[in-house]
């Protein structure tokens, strides 16, 4: 079972999409941290309390970033650490991660499972530039990047079965740096990102890509290849298994050539005095969908922003100094699914 040459790496986003509210020209020292979390399978805080899953999907994604930015007139240069993890299965897989978390198989129930993950942790360093030009009534601002990727760490993995009463059998396939020596990866890469918006006094659309074009190389990976069967089952954040009893198959190296998975933004806005209304698609694992309202107030601006489909609402104000965004879909701490936070320091040089 191959894990699938074409799977591109999740890495964590590098750099905010839309081009920056503030002046283009000034110079100015930013720093930055980012926080998701993100999951249909149970609450975030606490364990389920059954193991049943409604969805035909079932995922997990967490990212969590950090950046420090240095703005010169048009030009930026930053650094930035993340970790990226997406999980993704059907519903047998959300099933059987959910009695798995009970510590007990359900000897009643039978289904496939087919899951996935994709993580990552990334070093970056990118260089952009942004231009500004206006013609008549219409503002045309733009901006073009390239990055240099250290890659500390990728996994990439594929697990394939069939749960039959109080046990699993199935194939697992993974591509992981883990076990291998930090000497010996030899993880790097290099990628592109672009964005353009066209704007007037009183509409404007954008459009922006990280990891437009992308290429990542790691000289030394772990491929294991391994049947699986169990009657007990134990979550593990690095991976699909932990310790799995009766896992049998090979591990074997090899070098992987992988591209970055993309991170797309699309948004179109009027403006209706100092209010601003929005409709902006992303996609980074999946497509997601907002309406997003913004008020200009002195000194800085406020929005909401509501999105779809797995809902969650997020509020944000943004100074000539900073700018913070939290977001989560309920406010009862026990049945949260998905919580972001982002919060940008900005010191400047003038």
């Amino acid at each position: 079972m191959a894990v699938g040459s074409a799977q591109a790496v999740f890495t964590p986003p590098q750099n905010p999409l839309l081009p920056s509210e503030t002046d283009l020209l000034g110079r100015a020292i930013e720093t930055r941290a980012l926080y998701l979390a993100d999951t249909n399978v149970r609450p975030l805080q606490r364990k389920a309390s059954a193991a049943d899953h409604d969805a035909a999907r079932g995922y997990l994604i967490s990212v969590q970033a950090y950046e420090a930015r240095l703005r010169w007139q048009r030009w930026e240069l930053a650094y930035a650490y993340g970790v990226a993890d997406w999980f993704e299965g059907n519903r047998g897989a959300a099933r059987l991660f959910l009695e798995s978390e009970q510590r007990r198989l359900r000897p009643h129930t039978r289904y496939p499972v087919e899951a996935t993950l994709n993580r990552s942790a990334v070093n970056c360093w990118t260089l952009t530039y942004r231009g500004d030009l206006a013609v008549e009534a219409v503002r045309l601002r733009y901006h073009i990047g390239v990055s240099y990727l250290h890659l500390q760490r990728v996994q990439q993995g594929r697990l394939q079965g069939q749960k039959e009463g109080d046990a699993f059998a199935g194939e697992l396939a993974l591509l992981t740096t883990r076990g291998v020596p930090a000497t010996r990866i030899g993880g790097y890469g290099y990628a592109a990102h672009a964005g353009i918006a066209l704007q007037t006094n009183r509409w404007g659309v954008s459009l922006s890509v990280e990891n437009l074009w992308s290429q990542l190389r790691v000289r030394t990976a772990q491929r294991i290849d391994a049947t699986v069967r169990v009657n007990q089952l134990t979550p593990d954040a690095d991976g699909f298994l932990r310790a799995p009893p009766l896992l049998e198959g090979r591990v074997s190296e090899q070098a992987l050539e992988r591209a970055a998975r993309p991170r797309t933004e699309i948004a179109l806005w009027q403006r209706d005095g100092a209010r601003r209304f929005g409709v902006i698609a992303a996609h980074h694992a999946d497509w997601r969908l907002a309406m997003a309202l913004r008020w200009d107030v002195h000194g800085g601006a406020l929005w909401i922003t509501y999105w779809q489909p797995y809902p969650m609402m997020t509020l944000g104000y943004e100074s000539a100094h900073w700018r913070i965004t939290l977001g989560l879909d309920t406010l009862q701490s026990n049945a949260q699914r998905r919580l972001y936070g982002e919060f940008c320091w900005r010191i400047p040089l003038e």
